[in-house]
């Protein structure tokens, strides 16, 4: 399953896995990273493809 082009421009909202923090960033930003540091813990958060899809999917259905 492809990532949803519709978000690409959509600012979608996910937690750090290790201290929950939340953060805000852009479909296309998420899309294209493969990791990012947490602004709460500085921990360095691989995300995979899998969790990318289960982002969008959670993002589309709180539409």
């Amino acid at each position: 399953m492809p990532l949803s082009n519709e978000l690409r421009d959509v600012a979608i909202e996910f937690q750090c896995p290790a201290c929950s923090h939340s953060t805000k960033k852009m479909g296309s930003w998420v899309t294209t990273i493969a990791s990012f540091k947490c602004d709460g813990c500085k921990a360095k958060v691989r995300i995979g493809y899998e969790y990318k899809l289960a982002m969008f999917e959670r993002h589309l259905r709180q539409r």
